[in-house]
């Protein structure tokens, strides 16, 4: 293995003087926790991002795609590898389908396509983050997701290059994707959207903004809601309901705590560390098993080694 000093010399001459060393984490996410990545560098086109992952891959080191941080819990301890900020966000808009890179803000684009008068957007209104990051996760809420939504898309597989490809390749489900799995990159993707006045798309976008503000803290540190909702025989189980009646709102370890208005939201009180919140999903995950004998499943992904939060 390739010792600490020659890995910084080989991404410097590869990828040049914006790689960053022992950068800390914490404030590219949303919950606002998390130690240092050993190398860190922010791809501002696609080209820069396929060349860190192939830097990456050719000196023996793991690398994590980072888009907008906000369904991230990092590890205390950080992360031993290249972190490559997303920050291809360029907006290509071609009649009622407009493209766009992954790293664009996800908000943004609810924003951007409401000023052009199209529709469908809308029920993302609020959620922050990427494009990249919304699609591998297959992000919604009140019942639509945004995998509904895709046409086409541009994804990078390391191995085979560049493949354009479209809706059904994703294999889209509830809360998950076929990046989930097989582990490629999000560079582009189209949306199929329906016209509407600009007023109207706006007003319902700024709608879902206010329903939203009442049940999120804006504030504090979190990644929205933390597990995911149940599947059942057809029917979808909040999980709010089952944490709020285990006494989830009452829970708090050290200064992670479950928010006081919804009981699937985690929130940093400042300075919360990952293993405080681990420690706290584990209470929650056990509750909820005993009680009701669901076994609860995180939304978030989860970076860098953590000790046992046991």
């Amino acid at each position: 293995m390739k010792s600490l000093e020659s890995v910084r010399e080989s991404l410097l001459e590869s990828l040049g003087e914006s790689v960053k060393f022992d950068l800390p984490l914490a404030p590219y996410t949303s919950f606002k926790i998390g130690g240092p990545a050993d190398f860190f560098f922010e791809a501002l086109s696609p080209w820069e991002l396929i060349k860190a992952v192939s830097a990456s891959r050719s000196l023996g080191i793991e690398y994590f795609i980072l888009g907008g941080g906000s369904n991230l819990l990092v590890s205390d301890t950080g992360f031993r590898g290249l972190v490559i900020k997303n920050g291809n966000a360029a907006l290509l808009t071609n009649g009622d389908n407009p493209g766009v890179q992954s790293g664009f803000s996800l908000n943004e684009l609810v924003d951007k396509t409401a000023e052009l008068g199209l529709s469908g957007l809308e029920f993302l209104a609020g959620i922050p983050g990427t494009v990249g990051g919304a699609v591998y996760g297959n992000a919604g809420a009140f019942g639509e997701s945004i995998g509904d939504l895709l046409e086409r898309a541009v994804v990078f597989d390391p191995d085979r290059g560049l493949e354009t490809v479209d809706r059904d390749y994703f294999e889209f489900g509830y809360r998950s994707s076929k990046l989930k799995r097989n582990g490629e990159i999000l560079i582009s993707t189209s949306f199929r959207l329906e016209k509407k006045t600009a007023q109207e798309v706006k007003r319902e976008a700024e709608e879902i903004r206010r329903l939203r503000r009442e049940k999120h803290p804006q504030n504090q540190g979190s990644i929205g809601c933390f597990f995911k909702n149940i599947e059942e025989k057809g029917k979808t189980i909040p999980v709010g309901r089952l944490l709020e009646q285990v006494g989830a709102k009452e829970l708090a370890v050290g200064n992670a705590a479950v928010f006081d208005r919804h009981a699937n939201i985690i929130v940093n009180r400042g300075g919360a560390k990952s293993s405080e919140v681990r420690k706290l999903t584990d209470i929650l995950k056990k509750r909820v098993e005993e009680r009701f004998g669901y076994l609860l499943e995180p939304e978030v992904v989860f970076l860098g080694e953590e000790p046992d939060a046991t």
